[in-house]
């Protein structure tokens, strides 16, 4: 009686670990799903086909085979942009792409601050890191809280700007899970931000594209920008 009472109490205490587990980790069966740690955070943005297109249309991006031909007459109306998208638009664009994060969310907010959530794909990730000038450090450091896992929730918030192709990078906060990313490699990537930054900025220089300003304000991202012929290619399929 005493034995089962010991295992009794050892089964309760790994039971409740389990639960406390699934709060932090996206997924875990039953205990992530009760705290809702295996959905991203939800940031107030609607993802819908609609809020695309209305982000192409706001981009000046051809959704007719009439606009496409117009912009096939005269590029140099297309090359120059300038406008921007919203909260709604600008997520529901992201979530098209082929890309290893998806239902992406963005929440443009004040003086250049930005939020973003959705989901990883962990198995792409490190390349992804590698691929956007990370550390090895950097890239050892995050693969080693999420690879274990095929894909995990991510919530970050900062502060982001481009001018004339420079671009302007803060981190504030960065969580996988509910896990907020230890203080070491916070400081990994802060000492790394220069590299990422320029390598955006290279990036969009050898892509064909010259950010005049790009800054984010209450609810919206503002836009001005010379962009090349090849930005329409992701976008085609939505032309009818």
């Amino acid at each position: 009686m005493k034995k089962f009472k010991w295992l009794a109490i050892i089964l309760f205490i790994i039971l409740v670990l389990y639960f406390v587990a699934g709060y932090f980790l996206p997924n875990l069966p039953v205990a992530s799903k009760l705290w809702g740690t295996n959905m991203s955070k939800d940031l107030g943005v609607e993802l819908s086909a609609d809020n695309a297109i209305a982000g192409l249309i706001a981009l000046e991006h051809p959704t007719s085979t009439a606009d496409l031909e117009a912009i096939i007459n005269n590029p140099e109306d297309y090359k120059h942009f300038k406008g921007a998208l919203t909260n709604n638009q600008a997520s529901s664009l992201i979530s098209t792409i082929d890309f290893p994060i998806k239902l992406v969310q963005i929440k443009f907010g004040p003086d250049g601050a930005m939020e973003s959530s959705g989901i990883i794909n962990t198995n792409q990730l490190q390349d992804l890191l590698s691929d956007f000038g990370a550390s090895n450090d950097v890239v050892n450091s995050v693969m080693g809280i999420i690879s274990n896992m095929d894909w995990i929730t991510y919530y970050v918030s900062g502060e982001l700007s481009i001018k004339n192709n420079q671009v302007s990078l803060d981190v504030d906060q960065l969580e996988f899970g509910r896990i907020s990313v230890p203080q070491s490699l916070k400081d990994q990537m802060e000492n790394n931000m220069g590299s990422l930054e320029g390598f955006i900025s290279n990036l969009l220089t050898s892509q064909g594209y010259y950010i005049r300003d790009m800054s984010i304000s209450e609810g919206s991202v503002n836009l001005d920008m010379d962009r090349p012929l090849g930005s329409l290619e992701p976008w085609l399929n939505y032309i009818e």
